[in-house]
């Protein structure tokens, strides 16, 4: 009610003054302002009496309640400050079970975690006899490799940033892994976390990149450098050829894979007629393994339009499909897939594009399994921990995971960008002893290691944007400058 009236006396007051100032305003505008004011408070003037018995029964009751609270402290109660302290108490205990809760889960999560397999092999890994063809070699495989000697001898240095961490993520094959042996590793992709940038890079490594491996005095594919050393010596393969700095390797199997795709829900991809069928060849291996009956997982042709029966064939040993990958006719049909299928699709290689379309799908795993971490709950993620980490090989260390783990919801909404090393036009796909294998010569590899460093640490978003940028410094002449390589006798 005080306010009220005090609201009524200033309306007056402006009154008072709007009329004073009969030189400054027009007639008809303070005759307007004047009966406008003039309602206010006739309006206010009714609605006081309610105002006032409102006021008087609110007075009453705050000095009832006093009356109680005096009692009440009088009677041994609780006083304010009591209460506050009470309550501090609490959300100290709260905190310290919180914390006692963390760390249980944080040395829990490491125990299960196994150690890396370093060890040294001298025997030649197993090949494919799908990978062996009848071309002509089109190198001189000695050649090549004093060629390859001769770049690692002038290797820049490794760029390396403390806002930036990459992460080597090795995928064994499912016929190793099932004996408990290393074998060779057909996922090679690159995990950086630029913590500055807020993004995620995958960049694929492409199995048949030729290298040299200094250690062991040997020319061949990049993913058997994990036979002959394991995680550790591949990193410095990949470092060598790449002059980036890998700071920590992951290493899971298959199995792996098809616990994180059921525990996330199963993962959905648009599956094109072609894979459906070539993901028959994976799965038939995968069903041996996993003891499942013959054809378990089987996506329906019929779905398609096909008839089953004619669709795919096998000549000698390799796996082939009457539709070309990716032609016109190649409809596609958004699928959702559980592990076992999700698996399948992310190893089919031959008639689907080869390791091209391979690495891709496993890019495209990738980032569906992380879009659907997102929506987990802690329940669930504590369940996919437990499911993965026991065969899960890795030197991070503890204090590497704390702060992952910690931070892992903010890592996954991260913008997540996309690479596979070699890039299109900066290699040469060639054949020595009866394989085909990517060939690179010296200015091709600072090409792609540029194009990594423009991605990773720079502000590429796309594989496009990094083209363009090698492109443009090579015109300019700024390439070896900006990027720390040393530029080959033929340039």
């Amino acid at each position: 009610m005080k306010d009220k009236k005090e609201h009524t006396a200033a309306s007056a007051e402006l009154r008072d003054m709007i009329n004073s100032r009969s030189d400054e305003a027009d007639d008809d505008l303070k005759s307007s302002i004047a009966q406008a004011m003039d309602k206010k408070a006739a309006s206010n003037k009714s609605a006081d009496h309610s105002v006032d018995n409102d006021d008087k029964h609110s007075e009453t009751n705050v000095k009832t309640e006093k009356k109680k609270h005096s009692r009440l402290n009088m009677r041994g109660g609780w006083s304010l400050r009591k209460k506050t302290g009470v309550t501090l108490g609490f959300i100290f205990l709260a905190l310290v079970l919180l914390m006692a809760v963390i760390v249980f889960l944080f040395f829990h999560y490491t125990g299960l975690l196994k150690d890396r397999d370093n060890s040294i092999r001298t025997e030649k890994p197993p090949v494919d006899s799908r990978d062996l063809v009848d071309e002509p070699d089109t190198l001189d495989e000695k050649a090549k490799e004093k060629e390859l000697r001769e770049m690692l001898q002038q290797r820049s240095k490794k760029i390396s940033n403390e806002k930036v961490m990459n992460i080597l993520l090795i995928g064994e094959d499912i016929r190793d892994t099932a004996t408990q042996d290393r074998g060779n590793t057909d996922v090679m992709m690159l995990i950086s976390v630029n913590k500055e940038h807020k993004t995620v890079t995958l960049t694929s490594l492409m199995r048949d990149t030729w290298v040299y491996m200094e250690k062991f005095n040997i020319s061949n594919k990049l993913n058997q450098a994990y036979w002959y050393g394991g995680a550790e010596y591949l990193s410095e393969v990949v470092e060598d050829y790449y002059s980036v700095k890998i700071d920590r390797t992951v290493k899971v199997n298959f199995q792996q894979f098809i616990d994180i795709a059921e525990v996330v829900g199963g993962l959905d991809f648009e599956v094109s007629y072609t894979e459906a069928v070539a993901m028959r060849d994976p799965m038939d291996e995968q069903n041996y393994y996993l003891h499942n009956p013959s054809g378990t997982d089987y996506v329906d042709l019929k779905q398609y339009g096909k008839d089953d029966s004619v669709n795919y064939y096998d000549v000698d040993g390799k796996f082939c499909t009457t539709i070309e990958y990716q032609s016109e006719e190649d409809n596609t049909i958004k699928m959702h897939l559980n592990g076992n299928q999700a698996l399948a699709y992310a190893r089919v290689r031959y008639g689907c594009g080869d390791d091209y379309g391979r690495t891709m799908r496993q890019r495209e795993a990738i980032t569906e399994i992380v879009s659907k971490a997102k929506k987990m709950n802690l329940i669930d993620l504590d369940a996919l921990m437990n499911k993965v980490l026991p065969e899960v090989e890795t030197d991070l260390e503890d204090g590497e995971i704390a702060e992952m783990l910690l931070n892992a919801f903010d890592y996954m909404n991260y913008d997540i960008q996309q690479l596979r090393l070699p890039v299109d036009d900066y290699f040469t796909m060639d054949f020595i002893n009866s394989q085909s294998c990517l060939s690179l010569t010296t200015w091709q590899f600072q090409a792609n290691a540029a194009m990594l460093r423009y991605m990773v640490y720079g502000d590429c978003k796309t594989v496009e944007e990094a083209r363009e940028q090698y492109q443009k410094e090579i015109d300019d002449g700024t390439f070896y400058e900006k990027n720390d390589f040393q530029p080959p006798v033929y340039w």
